[in-house]
């Protein structure tokens, strides 16, 4: 691995001269950013970069904690613990937390049932304190939007409630001290590539 390291760890380090965007636009950057990203990040987020059920997509517009590209190198570098905690308690136990999810999926427009979301709607300002009182999330927190059409671990009323009911954590695992910087640096960019508006 040493030998590797010093055989590549000036082509890498190179790119770390250059601006983000501007790696993300290189071909060569691009290039080498996937094959990183198909080394280290793939078993989690999917070799589509489209993630599935607790892995989030890396393609779209949506990011838990913001898509600027020194963000995505923070949490690359850094890694996020995500908790959301069990709330059925504060929300009124099985029935609240299937009031709340029915309110939840209201805000996006989803199928719902009326009633159960009418009642959910007080009982949502629990929720408010992290999510914002008109659900649109907080990236300084990592609480996701809940008026769009994402959903990390499924936008089905059983879902929903069961998030409500037993909380979520979610861990992306740092990477300082596992990659090098300029490694590090690549992925960024090729992260932020996937998913930049153009």
């Amino acid at each position: 691995m040493a030998d590797a390291d010093k055989a590549y760890g000036p082509l890498f380090d190179k790119f770390l001269k250059q601006d983000l965007k501007a790696v993300a636009a290189d071909a060569e950057g691009k290039q080498m950013g996937e094959r990183l990203y198909l080394t280290y990040c793939s078993q989690c987020h999917g070799s589509d970069a489209r993630g599935a059920k607790g892995f989030p997509n890396l393609t779209d517009n949506d990011w838990l904690y913001g898509g600027e590209a020194e963000i995505i190198k923070a949490s690359i570098t850094n890694g996020r613990s995500g908790m959301m905690p069990p709330m059925a308690a504060a929300v009124g136990g099985e029935q609240g937390a299937k009031e709340v999810a029915n309110y939840v999926l209201s805000l996006s427009r989803r199928p719902h049932d009326a009633q159960l979301a009418a009642a959910g709607q007080a009982k949502f300002a629990v929720c408010a304190a992290c999510h914002g009182p008109e659900g649109k999330g907080n990236p300084a927190l990592g609480a996701p939007n809940l008026t769009d059409e994402v959903w990390l671990y499924g936008g089905s009323e059983k879902a929903i409630i069961e998030t409500i009911a037993k909380g979520r954590n979610g861990q992306m695992p740092a990477q300082q001290g596992v990659l090098s910087e300029g490694k590090i640096h690549l992925l960024a960019a090729y992260v932020y590539g996937l998913s930049a508006k153009k």
